[in-house]
């Protein structure tokens, strides 16, 4: 029987709507297996996996900077280390599950070939290297200091792909390290206000003499003839506090000396070569506020090389270009001066220690005698194979050594002077 035309129309209209509902109750039921699968902890997350909803097993993909972030493949080399957010991002507890990342497991990756962009930037290779974990005796920082071209020693100005290796300076004065004063020919002091003041110990060996006097061999300089310096320390000599410390302390002090004199001297012959010659006849230093110039009144760590005696005038700037171990030795064929000068605020002579560098850490090797003129301001330990002499008003930050070479006999003469050992009345 053929059924109206009418009645077709009617079981259309009745039947749609529940297709209808098939249909959406499909669709639902097929995101909701969509959702389970990009959620479920267990499954590696596929490509279309949203990089806001991280993965459960641990990847935590969610802190990637979101400007940077490639949903199908997280850019993990855009991620900014030094701002990582070490509290949320934690790549060492990367989920096994997630290792399907096109970028691969960055907890295994190989530090010493790994791509930098991926690798823990203090465990990268030279390029990448961690500065502040450098031996900074031996490597400038991220530059090559050598050929610096900036006076002020701002690290930013300088190449930072030129690394210069510098060979170790390490001086060790062993026992005498706590002596402010040496001296083996006996000590002599002038009352001229304020009194000399020594702040360290002083070690008097073979000629325990203050102004011609014995000390009292009992720690102090005794009477001195009525002009002893006052000391924040012990005066020791070959018969106090023993019979061996003396003795001791000047071998000490003799080794230290040929450790940084010049292979072929003089005055003998000594272990520290390679220097950097400085013209002659040597005079450093200019007035204050000149442009600094590189081996005149401007220096940066190394070894400096007289063949004459050295003069300072003026200001010489030692500038560490921010490494604290820097080291600076400068080595006289002769004599150390330093111009006689006026009392502050008039002009006078001055070491001036900038970038790191310690007065601890600068050496003057003197083949003769060294004087430090009036009202200087002298930074670094001198050690002088015959006398030191500080004349009125004459300040030192190191030790000052009179007779440190072995075949050498040396006296220390004070008039109103202040001497420290560095990390004692004065900053290291």
């Amino acid at each position: 029987m053929k059924t109206p035309k009418s009645g077709v129309l009617y079981l259309s209209l009745f039947l749609l709507p529940a297709c209808g509902q098939r249909s959406v109750e499909s669709a639902k039921s097929s995101d909701a297996g969509t959702d389970a699968r990009v959620h479920d902890a267990g499954i590696s997350e596929s490509r279309s996996a949203d990089v806001a909803r991280p993965d459960l097993g641990g990847s935590d993909l969610g802190n990637i900077d979101a400007a940077n972030a490639d949903a199908p493949s997280p850019d993990l080399g855009n991620i900014d280390a030094p701002n990582a957010d070490t509290t949320n991002t934690n790549d060492s507890r990367a989920d096994a599950s997630d290792t399907s990342s096109l970028r691969g497991d960055v907890r295994n990756a190989d530090a010493s070939g790994s791509d930098a962009l991926v690798t823990d930037v203090p465990h990268a290779d030279a390029p990448a290297a961690d500065i502040a974990r450098a031996d900074a005796r031996n490597i400038s920082l991220d530059a090559d200091v050598g050929n610096s071209d900036s006076p002020d020693g701002d690290a930013s100005g300088i190449d930072g792909e030129d690394v210069d290796a510098r060979p170790a300076l390490l001086v060790n004065l062993g026992l005498a390290a706590p002596f402010a004063i040496a001296a083996t020919a006996g000590l002599t002091n002038t009352i001229t206000p304020p009194l000399t003041h020594i702040n360290g110990n002083v070690v008097l060996d073979p000629n325990p003499t203050c102004n011609a006097v014995a000390v009292d061999n009992a720690g102090g300089f005794g009477l001195c003839g009525g002009m002893p310096p006052t000391i924040s320390g012990t005066v020791i000599t070959s018969s106090y506090p023993d019979t061996t410390t003396a003795t001791a302390v000047k071998a000490a002090l003799n080794a230290a000396f040929l450790s940084i004199t010049p292979l072929a001297g003089p005055p003998a012959v000594g272990s520290m070569g390679g220097g950097t010659p400085l013209a002659a006849p040597t005079t450093l230093g200019d007035l204050a506020g000149n442009p600094l110039v590189l081996g005149d009144n401007w220096f940066t760590p190394g070894v400096y090389t007289s063949t004459t005696s050295i003069l300072i005038t003026g200001d010489v700037t030692l500038d560490g270009q921010g490494d604290t171990n820097a080291v600076f030795i400068f080595q006289s064929a002769s004599s150390l001066t330093t111009a006689d000068g006026a009392p502050s605020p008039g002009a006078h002579t001055r070491i001036l220690l900038t970038h790191g560098t310690k007065a601890s850490n600068v050496w003057w090797q003197v083949a003769s005698s060294a004087t430090i003129g009036l009202y200087s301001e002298f930074q670094g330990n001198i050690l002088a194979a015959f006398n030191v002499t500080m004349k009125t008003g004459a300040t030192a930050c190191g030790r000052s050594m009179a007779g440190a070479w072995v075949g050498g006999a040396g006296a220390f003469i004070f008039d109103s002077n202040v001497v420290s050992v560095p990390g004692n009345g004065c900053p290291l």
